[in-house]
């Protein structure tokens, strides 16, 4: 049972975000049901996919804000730049775990982490950007993306 369901109070309205956010929302539905099966494997793919959620997904985000002059731009690369500590400190809990019940335990800090930055997030930082994203209607396509 998935522990976040996308919910259209949730959406951007700009496709390529939605779409990232609801496949980080997989991810940690997904690290969810592995901690449950103690599938330890798929903690170590979650934590892969938290980082490859930050080279990509906060490196988009954050060329937008640049591109539609986000006055909120440097509050919200700070939190982006938290959640890469904190993921980083479980991460390195986990890895360091010497058993299976230490690694589980790391587990689920980090997803109870994640579970409430993805909705805090999503709420506090990503919608009060909507109104701003209609100007990317009048900027030229980026072809990075």
């Amino acid at each position: 049972m998935a522990i976040i369901s996308w919910r259209e109070q949730m959406s951007l309205n700009y496709p390529p975000l939605d779409s990232e956010h609801q496949a980080f929302m997989k991810v940690i539905n997904q690290a969810s049901e592995d901690i449950k099966k103690r599938h330890i494997e798929g903690m170590e793919k979650m934590f892969q996919a938290c980082y490859d959620y930050v080279r990509n997904h906060f490196s988009h985000e954050e060329d937008i804000m640049e591109r539609i002059h986000y006055p909120e731009m440097e509050e919200h690369i700070a939190s982006h730049q938290l959640f890469i500590k904190n993921i980083s400190q479980f991460r390195q809990e986990f890895e360091t775990a010497d058993t299976v019940g230490k690694k589980l335990d790391a587990s689920q800090k980090a997803m109870a982490f994640l579970s409430v930055w993805f909705l805090g997030h999503l709420i506090s930082r990503d919608k009060p950007m909507k109104p701003y994203l209609v100007r990317l209607r009048n900027l030229p396509p980026r072809m990075n993306y």
